[in-house]
């Protein structure tokens, strides 16, 4: 699969060192796992079942998806180009083949 970065996730994820610096080891390791597991995924059903709980997000959300880094962290990204939607509303997993990394954060974290 084919990995992008919004503008803002660039500043703080590439390249790797900047992603250890901005995050710190343990967080910023996951994170560089979760860009090297899309990248060697076909598609985004491939990362289903994976580790990190992928899932859709909904409310402000939606068409975003997000993938656990840690307890409290989520890696939050998006499928660009093409792709399509399932009956009952659902992305359609198998046809995202290009996904954009929005930002990690911290969902506890007020």
């Amino acid at each position: 699969m084919e990995v992008d970065y919004s503008k803002k996730a660039k500043k703080k994820m590439c390249p790797d060192w900047k992603c250890l610096r901005s995050f710190g080891n343990i967080v910023g390791k996951k994170i560089i796992q979760r860009v090297k597991e899309f990248k060697a995924a076909n598609c985004l059903e491939d990362l289903r079942n994976a580790p990190g709980r992928h899932e859709e997000l909904k409310g402000d959300k939606k068409n975003q998806l997000s993938c656990h880094l840690s307890a409290n962290w989520r890696l939050i990204y998006q499928p660009i180009e093409s792709y399509n939607f399932l009956e009952n509303g659902g992305l359609n997993w198998k046809t995202v083949n290009k996904v954009e990394i929005i930002e990690a954060i911290d969902y506890h974290k007020k």
